[in-house]
């Protein structure tokens, strides 16, 4: 959460992982206003629901208007303004089309955080959602000053050595079932302690599992606390991942979508195996 004015407040998913911090303006990015503060304007990016964006929400006074920017076409519309593209790749470009229907010019510092936000949100342009659109609004970002270059590089290869541990780590724990159809791992709470990492920088570790040759379906489960576990899913087959998140009271997209799970870890394992596994095959047996 950031300050965007007096009466203003900008809430986006939390926490950025320490890898952004070479984002201009990245140093300004708050987890929660400060004391006393009654924003009477609140704006939200890239949440599906009001509990994505974390504990902050029970801070927002009821009378405060909500303006909810979103792509995921599983958003469940809790803004007073509600804008919603489930065609745009990002947010990011969402963004950039705002700040061009009021008449703000984008600058050199603009233009990068919102490439980093087209970037990330494709996957380095590799996943499905790598449109025509998206190509043109990277190219017109880096007319205005993105570098694409050293974005990648500072995205993508200058890791922490703990979260390459944290990646070993829970790569071996991996399973995969059904025939290679369905690839799962855990990330416990031992093994953030073990790799000296935090929960964010197991990020990437969903993408690995998803890069395995004829997998229909991958799912990492993290351990938040004894009565917390977040899910991360992947789909490249039939099986529609935010359909899937639904039912554990999550979202996202088709091909990549995620829940909070109030349960044990090992309870949230054997209940949501067991929901993929169904449709997994469901869908093979509709084809």
């Amino acid at each position: 959460m950031r300050t965007a004015g007096k009466d203003v407040w900008v809430l986006i998913p939390p926490p950025l992982p320490e890898m952004y911090g070479f984002l201009p303006g990245f140093a300004e990015v708050r987890e929660e206003p400060p004391h006393g503060v009654d924003p009477q304007l609140v704006f939200f990016f890239d949440s599906g629901n009001l509990e994505r964006s974390g504990e902050s929400v029970k801070r927002i006074a009821s009378h405060a208007t909500i303006v909810n920017v979103d792509h995921h076409p599983s958003n469940s519309r809790f803004g007073d303004v509600n804008i919603i593209d489930a065609d745009a790749s990002a947010v990011g470009q969402m963004v950039m089309e705002m700040l061009d229907h009021f008449g703000y010019p984008i600058t050199r510092t603009i233009a990068s955080n919102l490439y980093v936000a087209l970037l990330t949100d494709t996957g380095g342009f590799r996943h499905e959602n790598t449109t025509p659109r998206a190509l043109d609004d990277a190219a017109r970002l880096a007319r205005l000053g993105a570098d694409p270059g050293r974005i990648a590089t500072m995205v993508y290869k200058m890791r922490p050595e703990t979260t390459l541990k944290l990646s070993g780590l829970a790569l071996a724990t991996m399973r995969v079932e059904l025939e290679g159809k369905l690839a799962w791992a855990k990330v416990s709470r031992r093994m953030l302690k073990e790799a000296n990492a935090v929960m964010a920088e197991s990020e990437g570790i969903i993408d690995t599992l998803n890069s395995i040759a004829g997998l229909e379906l991958a799912i990492l489960f993290k351990e938040v606390n004894d009565s917390l576990t977040k899910i991360s899913v992947r789909s490249r087959g039939p099986v529609d991942a935010a359909a899937l998140c639904a039912t554990f009271g999550g979202g996202g997209h088709i091909r990549a979508a995620g829940a909070e799970i109030a349960r044990p870890m090992d309870e949230t394992v054997k209940m949501v195996l067991a929901a993929g596994k169904e449709a997994i095959l469901a869908a093979s047996s509709d084809q």
